[in-house]
């Protein structure tokens, strides 16, 4: 059995569990009784039966090849190193966010995941995506939105 088929059996007994906790929510006393289990109810629901898909998927694919998916089972190295550099990046990003305000710390973050995945080479391009993203976002929740986000520390 491969890694696929265990997540995908693992995610399937979450997403049930979940199911099962979601009927014991109770019903709204206002409105619609049933409002505060659509959202949970529609996520258990998805993670099932993409859990379902994807085993189907990982079945049909091992019966094709005689019993093995042509992947290895063995997970490469250099996607956990991607994800625990990802992992990192966010932790800074939650701890630096309320010091340095959304714009520099969004911008930070954003230069991390992306040297990351497009390298350090092409700094140019990450830096000039990272400012302008978190500077047009900025502008839409704060100015146009009237969602508070934290300023620069250097003009409050």
């Amino acid at each position: 059995m491969n890694l696929s088929k265990i997540i995908s059996i693992v995610f399937l007994v979450i997403g049930v569990s979940y199911l099962i906790l979601v009927f014991q929510l109770e019903s709204a006393s206002i409105g619609n009784p049933n409002a505060p289990k659509i959202f949970p109810g529609m996520v258990a629901v998805l993670m099932i039966g993409l859990s379902i898909s994807l085993l189907a998927q990982e079945f049909r694919a091992g019966a094709n090849t005689g019993g093995e998916t042509g992947q290895s089972s063995r997970p490469d190295i250099e996607n956990f190193v991607k994800i625990a550099l990802v992992c990192i990046c966010a932790l800074l990003y939650a701890l630096l966010f309320n010091r340095l305000g959304y714009v520099l710390s969004t911008t930070l973050f954003l230069e991390g995941v992306l040297a990351v995945f497009n390298g350090p080479k092409h700094w140019k391009q990450n830096t000039l995506i990272a400012v302008i993203f978190s500077v047009v976002v900025y502008i839409l929740f704060f100015k146009l939105l009237n969602v508070y986000l934290p300023p620069f520390p250097f003009f409050e």
